[in-house]
């Protein structure tokens, strides 16, 4: 089957905007399938006028799911969540919608559908309710759409990510940078542009259908290496303080209740386990991919976070 329009689950969040803007550049036409259509106008540049379209979708509702799917043959599941507020929960989004996407996609006959999950998410771990979730969506596709195609990308970094966004803005606001029992787990850092490659290469070749692909970055580093690398990207000078994790945990639990909590029990049991691509998967080389680094791509946008702003660099002698 050609495939000419292409579905986009979460194509507003941090990697499925990217995948948007890939798809677009390679021609296909997009379809948007968000919650907040309204908030998906910039998706529309990613393309030429009427070629990406924004349609409200709300994953919980398979009605809705069918009508963002009718007329596409492939689909890209980018949805997610990483606190639950609400409605909005783990099981809703990520395992009761993953089913609705696989079938409502199986029933309409399309052609290929591809799920972005994450490292270890085969890898259940007690008490996480995450990763628990993201097992179960991988299972819900696999169980309705076989020769579904699923992406595990490592740690996300882009402008828009949460992770070095996130560790900058706290050095920025604090004295010290925590890390956790040591900072030692280790972490694949990966562009969002490199997995939208993936995606639109995947989506190319029949091969790889049924597959699965873990991406992670060129380099792999300890958390406190990251944290280190982002003050030295920020010229931010900061001690880095190691917590044990119980505490902390205790607080996490006591941070959920917050609307925006600064860390949640899941991400703290996400910071203290590897987070690394396993030998012998599948991954970007099989794609003919070679991803970028932390280090090329960090300055463009965390110079913002430098004592007096990114404009405030000191003149060459």
């Amino acid at each position: 089957m050609e495939i000419r329009q292409v579905t986009v689950f979460g194509g507003t969040g941090v990697i499925g905007r990217y995948i948007v803007r890939a798809l677009a550049a390679r021609g296909y036409r997009v379809r948007v399938a968000v919650r907040h259509p309204q908030l998906a106008d910039f998706t529309k540049l990613a393309g030429d006028v009427g070629q990406v379209m924004a349609m409200l979708t709300n994953v919980r509702y398979p009605d809705s799911v069918r009508a963002a799917i009718a007329g596409s043959q492939a689909v890209v599941n980018a949805s997610g969540i990483h606190v639950q507020r609400g409605k909005q929960k783990y099981k809703a989004v990520h395992d009761d919608g993953a089913r609705h996407i696989a079938e409502a996609a199986r029933d309409a006959g399309v052609a290929r559908v591809i799920h972005i999950s994450g490292l270890g998410a085969d890898n259940q771990r007690p008490g996480n309710r995450f990763v628990a979730s993201k097992a179960m969506a991988e299972h819900q596709m696999n169980r309705a759409f076989p020769s579904v195609t699923i992406m595990r990308p490592s740690v996300v970094f882009c402008p828009e990510d949460k992770f070095f966004n996130r560790l900058a803005l706290t050095a920025r606001m604090l004295p010290f940078v925590p890390v956790f029992n040591g900072g030692t787990a280790r972490i694949q850092p990966v562009h969002a542009g490199d997995i939208a490659e993936a995606v639109v290469r995947a989506l190319a070749e029949e091969r790889t259908q049924f597959g699965v692909f873990e991406l992670g970055g060129p380099l792999v580093y300890t958390y406190r290496e990251l944290v280190e690398l982002t003050l030295r990207m920020t010229d931010l000078k900061r001690r880095i303080v190691n917590l044990p994790a119980f505490p902390v945990r205790i607080g996490a639990f006591f941070a959920e209740f917050l609307p925006n909590p600064p860390i949640t029990r899941d991400q703290l049991d996400l910071l203290l386990r590897d987070n690394v691509v396993r030998a012998g998967s599948q991954g970007f080389a099989e794609l003919g991919i070679q991803p970028r680094s932390a280090e090329a791509i960090l300055p463009m946008y965390l110079d913002r976070y430098r004592p007096g702003g990114r404009y405030d660099v000191a003149a060459p002698a």
